[in-house]
């Protein structure tokens, strides 16, 4: 454990497929998501915790999920998993229901809550949190006993500064936003969807997204645009003060 907190590894987009030599967006995900494990390998000996903030596969094939499943445990940290707009809910949940890295809905690393939530509405790519989503959400907080939070979703529920994306985030974030502004134990909103990192502020509260271990999206672009960037995980250090930490790390000769 770092000394003054907790340490939490991100990734997010690994879009893996049945085939594992399938092609999505001219990248091979599978061989995109080993050589992140492997640069991610050196910063688990140091790290408390693992999060994966959707689109676990882009088929929804349970050899996706089974062979991602082993693929996280070679990094030996407790961790949660949340679906995205190309998960199967039940598939996600079916490979995920136990094991050190699961679909719970919280993990607790020392005093820091983790909460995650399912903004998946199925055959839709737009995230949305329903009535019964947010009345977990109300029962997690109410629940928790740390100093600190960090509330973790797929789909951002604030912009990023790139069109096309913005217009498919979640769509309603109000709801999200009116629960954490009352608790100001929430320190951070870490979301997935968006294939690039962002690094910002959204009603008073941390906003932070990570890039894809999959193909990266082109920030600021009008249109749907591949950026050719390699893939990338993020660390966050939680400190003891309810502050944060954070970086994204690119991974190199992919």
């Amino acid at each position: 454990m770092p000394p003054n907190g907790p340490r939490l590894l991100q990734i997010s987009d690994t879009h893996l497929f049945a085939d594992p030599a399938a092609e999505q967006a001219g990248v091979v995900p599978e061989l995109r998501l080993r050589a992140t494990l492997r640069a991610m390998a050196p910063w688990a000996a140091t790290a408390d915790g693992l999060l994966h903030t959707g689109d676990l596969v882009h088929d929804g094939s349970a050899r996706g999920y089974q062979r991602l499943r082993r693929a996280l445990r070679s990094l030996d940290l407790p961790g949660l998993v949340m679906p995205g707009n190309h998960d199967d809910r039940e598939g996600l949940h079916a490979a995920f229901a136990t094991g050190p890295v699961s679909a719970t809905r919280t993990l607790r690393l020392g005093d820091w809550t983790l909460i995650g939530l399912d903004s998946l509405r199925t055959g839709e790519v737009p995230g949305h949190l329903g009535e019964a989503e947010l009345a977990a959400l109300d029962r997690a907080l109410a629940d928790c006993t740390t100093a600190y939070c960090l509330v973790a979703l797929h789909h951002p529920p604030f912009p990023v500064g790139t069109p096309w994306l913005d217009a498919i985030g979640l769509d309603n974030p109000g709801a999200l936003f009116r629960r954490l502004a009352a608790d100001h134990r929430v320190r951070a909103v870490v979301c997935g969807h968006v294939h690039m990192a962002f690094d910002g502020h959204a009603n008073g509260c941390r906003a932070l997204s990570t890039p894809a271990t999959a193909a990266q999206f082109l920030a600021g672009a009008e249109a749907f645009a591949i950026d050719r960037g390699p893939p990338a995980f993020r660390w966050l250090d939680l400190r003891a003060d309810g502050g944060i930490d954070t970086d994204v790390v690119r991974v190199t000769g992919v």
